[in-house]
């Protein structure tokens, strides 16, 4: 029986969410007494320890020492989180409400994707992570070439969701501003509204049979070999710092012990995907997983993620499992609806110029 199709007693349902939400904010085991004088409940001390003994009963709430008050187990936890699911679910429509006018040129995604781990680090004060979008699923808007001095151009790769890659190439010949100009017209006339999948598979096999001229298939060589380096790229991690502080306060005789195993579990650069990946199971929203997220080194802390369009990307925040969740899963879905709105009007923008 999971935790959400378990029923609970109305008041059970209370105290527990009052046990959980005190223990968070003041890390200290909670006691019946302070959950009358807190909370005000309209019943009587043994009323209140007869529900959180049935709590700990069942394996909601735990009793560190014969003499103290209770905390929540892992369960206790998930329960909390489930309840926070319950009162924060919205629909997609109205999440884009909360998203903020944003005017910009075409966007850089590498950028825009290591911006938005530092901002969600920073407003939860947890580490956070995103998972770019699947690139090869992002269409080629344009590829823009500009001459920069002999036998030597300056490359910029445009999406549907912005600028995935740019910088200097190199060119086997010297080529006018004109020939760079044609060359480039060819390319975006032919190739504009690929997938950068299908644009790296025609690099690989020189260009599509139509083109005669070496100076295109060049320059599509490069574009293929961009891309291939781009598609790779990293999981975006920031703020992992931000966790010693609780991880000391929680335990401090294995706080670096347990920094360093999570250190080196989300740093895997293929072990951390695919345990996103098996995390998530296909569900769509929020995903929560309070200590049991299938990595090793990660048993001590939750995960939390939340997926943003277009082309599938991932966001999350990772804290010990006494964090605020109601915090970090505010900041998760704010921060998801304002990158995904970035890359959609960058979409849009990117349009509107070509159509120009």
């Amino acid at each position: 029986m999971t935790v959400r199709t378990l029923t609970l007693p109305e008041r059970q349902r209370l105290i527990l969410k009052e046990i959980v939400d005190r223990y968070i904010r003041q890390n200290e085991p909670v006691s019946s007494r302070m959950i009358l004088e807190e909370y005000g409940l309209k019943v009587s001390s043994a009323t209140v320890r007869n529900d959180m003994y049935d709590l700990e009963k069942l394996g909601f709430i735990a009793k560190p020492y014969s003499s103290s008050g209770r905390i929540p187990t892992r369960r206790g936890f998930r329960f909390f989180v489930e309840w926070l699911l319950d009162l924060s679910e919205l629909q997609k429509t109205e999440r884009l409400e909360v998203v903020e006018t944003y005017e910009a040129r075409v966007l850089d995604v590498s950028e825009a994707i290591r911006q938005t781990a530092f901002l969600l680090a920073n407003m939860t004060g947890y580490a956070a992570f995103v998972v770019p979008p699947r690139l090869e699923e992002a269409r080629l808007e344009k590829v823009l070439l500009v001459r920069m001095g002999p036998r030597t151009a300056f490359l910029v790769v445009v999406s549907d969701i912005g600028v995935v890659e740019q910088g200097l190439i190199p060119l086997e010949t010297d080529m006018t501003e004109e020939e760079i100009e044609r060359m480039m017209r060819t390319i975006n006339r032919t190739l504009r509204g690929a997938s950068l999948a299908k644009v790296r598979e025609l690099a690989a096999e020189e260009g599509p049979e139509e083109w005669y001229e070496r100076p295109e298939r060049q320059a599509l060589a490069v574009v293929g070999r961009l891309l291939e380096r781009r598609m790779g790229q990293r999981v975006a991690i920031e703020g992992l710092l931000h966790l010693i502080e609780p991880l000391q306060r929680l335990a401090p005789e294995r706080a670096m012990e347990r920094f360093a195993a999570l250190g080196r579990a989300i740093q895997d650069e293929r072990a951390f995907p695919d345990a996103l990946e098996r995390a998530r199971e296909g569900r769509e929203g929020i995903v929560v997983n309070v200590g049991d997220f299938p990595l090793a080194g990660t048993e001590e802390f939750s995960v939390i993620t939340f997926p943003y369009r277009p082309h599938g990307g991932l966001l999350g925040v990772i804290a010990p499992v006494c964090m605020d969740y109601g915090r970090a899963m505010s900041a998760l879905t704010y921060v998801a609806n304002r990158l995904e709105a970035l890359l959609i009007s960058s979409r849009g923008r990117a349009g509107e110029e070509e159509a120009r």
